[in-house]
């Protein structure tokens, strides 16, 4: 007989064998229990989560006559007659090579034949999201208002794809993805099943590379298996996935942390002369540095990590860095897998985002600017940076002088300017700021200030703006002892001023004849 693999040898004949989709088990169990069983029913989640082991199971315990605890017993005689795969009461179609409207045409005069052994016709079809649009709407009707011997269960992964005159007609049950602990344990009892001999560390290490699927890890169960020669170690696993030993990829996470990138670069150099994957030992890192961060934060880390305990215990020792710190290595290693689908050179990119993990000074970004104040608080909390003793620090010499340089009207001008301005010294900068070079000038070391009206003359003249204007200048120029801000001199004219009296005593003509004698 042909070789079975692994989980489709496991698929769950009852509701009590699918794994961490509780939820869902629990409603279809009751509706069956209750008789209060939907017309369509659509499932969707992600790869290996049950969506096709639960219809399958459903679709026998509607019709089973004897059910237990809403599963099918397998014992009856039509729990019999359907486990025949030539039964024509259970029709699996593909839609992903039955898309087409002909297809569903077919489907849509099918359905008129009663079931030939069962209470009911069911109609399973999966990666329903391939239908084309037109094969859509010819079944909308049908799945509307199907004959009462039909039951219709849609399956996909893919679930946005499908139209909502379609999902609202149906009973929609969201697959999640199932935990590792409960996926470990299902991989146990199969090994046991199997006698096959294995350790926890190992069958942990499968659970996690499902990633939430339990198609997948069971694959990869499989695998190691076959590999191990129905012996299975935590080396045969990493073998067979091709990862990086845990204590490699810790020891490159030590010495990044602790500034040692050159030891880091040798033992990802080791690492490649393995042949092992820059893109696989990028992930690996990523998800230690997140195990890191995870065992930090958490308050029982052995429980929370689904790593081996050894391993744990090393992490553990690292608790001296910041969460900080290990999030910032966490984000830069996490953009390095998706880099490398556009460069050739792989290992390029994990030395670089490791020499950044590194030194937190070569990241200008808001966290590696947070990342270095921390460290910084640190220091001085724990008495790394002590404050010098008094007579320590650099003494200033205030007697040597300062350079200055040579008097020049531009200079002068462009200098008092944009000093007051950055001073904040507004008014006195507006007035500064409508006065030319050409009013500056400077004769035996006293510099002359030239306002073009007398308001301008009188508020540079202000005692506190006159004092500081001074001192600038004698501080920035060379040879400069004195300021001077001149008055402007206003000619006097006697025709305006006997004019001005003409106006006020034009009424008075005997005191107009007085000023004209």
């Amino acid at each position: 007989m042909a070789y079975v693999s692994i989980y489709r040898k496991y698929r769950p004949s009852g509701f009590q064998g699918i794994v961490g989709q509780d939820h869902i088990v629990r409603v279809l169990s009751n509706q069956i229990k209750m008789d209060t069983i939907g017309h369509a029913y659509l499932l969707t989640g992600t790869r290996g989560t049950g969506k096709t082991s639960v219809a399958k199971i459903f679709a026998k315990a509607v019709n089973c006559t004897d059910t237990y605890h809403g599963s099918p017993c397998g014992n009856c005689e039509t729990c019999k007659a359907l486990a025949d795969p030539s039964n024509l009461d259970v029709i699996e179609i593909d839609a992903a090579s039955n898309n087409g409207v002909d297809e569903i045409r077919e489907l849509r005069e099918s359905v008129k034949y009663p079931p030939v052994y069962s209470r009911f016709k069911v109609y399973i079809i999966d990666e329903v999201h391939m239908l084309s649009m037109g094969a859509f709407n010819a079944l909308l009707k049908t799945l509307e208002e199907p004959p009462k011997h039909v039951i219709f269960i849609l399956a996909t992964t893919e679930v946005h794809k499908l139209p909502q005159t379609i999902m609202s007609r149906c009973l929609r049950f969201d697959f999640r993805l199932v935990p590792t602990a409960q996926i470990a344990s299902r991989i146990k009892y199969i090994f046991d099943d199997m006698s096959v001999k294995y350790t926890d560390d190992a069958v942990l290490q499968i659970a996690e590379a499902g990633d939430g699927s339990v198609r997948d890890a069971l694959s990869v169960a499989d695998m190691c298996v076959s590999y191990g020669e129905g012996s299975v170690s935590y080396d045969t696993v990493l073998e067979v996935l091709g990862a990086s030993n845990p204590n490699s990829i810790i020891d490159i996470i030590e010495c990044v942390l602790a500034g040692d990138i050159g030891t880091a670069f040798e033992i990802v150099e080791s690492v490649s002369n393995y042949g092992k994957s820059m893109s696989l030992l990028a992930r690996d890192i990523t998800r230690m540095f997140r195990n890191l961060y995870i065992a930090i934060n958490a308050k029982s880390p052995y429980a929370t990590l689904n790593i081996p305990r050894e391993l744990a215990v090393r992490l553990i020792k690292l608790f001296t860095y910041s969460s900080d710190r290990i999030l910032q290595c966490i984000e830069i290693m996490s953009g390095v897998e998706a880099s490398m689908r556009y460069s050739s050179m792989p290992r390029v990119l994990v030395e670089t985002a490791l020499a950044k993990c590194s030194d937190s000074r070569s990241n200008v970004d808001l966290n590696g600017v947070i990342v270095r104040l921390k460290a910084l608080e640190d220091m001085i909390a724990n008495g790394g940076i002590v404050a010098k003793p008094v007579g320590s620090e650099q003494v200033i010499d205030l007697e040597k002088p300062r350079i200055k340089r040579e008097f020049s009207k531009s200079a002068c001008c462009g200098f008092l300017i944009k000093t007051t301005r950055n001073m904040k010294k507004y008014a006195l900068y507006a007035e500064l700021s409508d006065l030319g070079a050409d009013k500056f000038s400077c004769v035996d070391g006293v510099i002359y200030i030239k306002p073009t009206t007398e308001i301008a003359s009188r508020n540079l003249n202000n005692i506190d703006y006159y004092t500081l204007l001074k001192q600038l200048v004698i501080d920035e120029f060379a040879g400069v002892e004195d300021l001077v801000i001149t008055v402007p001199v206003v000619a006097i004219s006697v025709a305006d001023d006997i004019a001005e009296v003409k106006k006020l005593f034009a009424q008075d003509s005997k005191f107009l004849q007085i000023i004209e004698n």
